[in-house]
């Protein structure tokens, strides 16, 4: 009986070895899952809060240039009030130019005419006794003198038609400097100067000073030194550039009308 007992006794203490064994290696199981469970979550945790600075950062770039569009819709809304207005005082100019062509026009006919009306008293006078040939002689030279009046309110008009296309050439030059908006293709600093993609056809001339802008800073001013069709060259001015920014391409560039 005591045997069975001692054999019972070693058989309950070998499986509570096995079991205490058994979970053990649960336990250190369960531990290093939790471990790596943990480390997961925290890099998923490092994951989500540098999503949430790169959303934050993608809102916030977002409203600047939302921002950015409003201002250049308002300004695109001022040019567009400008250049109607001005294109209403062009075709106001235009109308007035028609009217002193037709009244030129007129002029012309009116002294044909009395050329025409001269040579017929002309050839009257050739078949009339003194006195009448000396009757016909004063209309004749009242002709004239009526002819001559003509001739100078012909000349008169073609100078005021002159003068006012002279001032429309001028008014559409204006329009297009008033208007006018490049980029800056390439700078040079050591030489100081830039180089545009507007010129003569944008109603640019040398001498002509623009602003510089990066969307709506302020970064100086240039003055123009040479022109061609498509493209100028001008120097940055001393002294403007702001807040010690400088100038580079992709920078664009506007006449002093369009920011004033």
């Amino acid at each position: 009986m005591a045997k069975l007992l001692n054999i019972a006794t070693i058989v309950l203490a070998a499986i509570t070895a096995l079991l205490g064994f058994i979970n053990l290696n649960t336990v250190n199981e369960a531990r290093s899952n939790l471990g790596n469970a943990q480390t997961e979550l925290a890099s998923t945790k490092k994951s989500l809060d540098e999503t949430n600075t790169k959303l934050g950062e993608s809102q916030k770039s977002a409203a600047e240039w939302t921002t950015k569009i409003e201002a250049t819709e308002g300004q695109v809304t001022i040019l567009k009030a400008e250049s109607e207005s001005k294109d209403s005082k062009i075709q106001e100019l235009q109308s007035q130019i028609s009217t002193k062509e037709m009244e030129i026009e007129l002029e012309k006919s009116k002294a044909n005419t009395a050329v025409e009306e001269a040579e017929e008293l002309k050839k009257k006078v050739e078949e009339l006794n003194p006195e009448q040939e000396k009757n016909l002689q004063i209309s004749l030279d009242e002709q004239v003198t009526i002819n001559k009046q003509l001739e100078k309110e012909k000349e008169d008009a073609q100078s005021r038609l002159k003068a006012l296309e002279e001032s429309l050439a001028l008014k559409n030059k204006d329009q297009k400097v008033k208007s006018l908006s490049g980029r800056i293709l390439a700078v040079n600093e050591a030489w100081n100067f830039v180089v545009l993609n507007v010129g003569d056809k944008n109603g640019l001339a040398s001498n002509a000073e623009l602003l510089v802008k990066r969307g709506n800073t302020r970064i100086g001013r240039v003055r123009i030194t040479s022109v061609e069709p498509a493209s100028s060259i001008a120097d940055i001015i001393p002294g403007s550039l702001v807040g010690g920014l400088s100038i580079q391409p992709g920078d664009y560039v506007v006449s002093d009308y369009v920011t004033n």
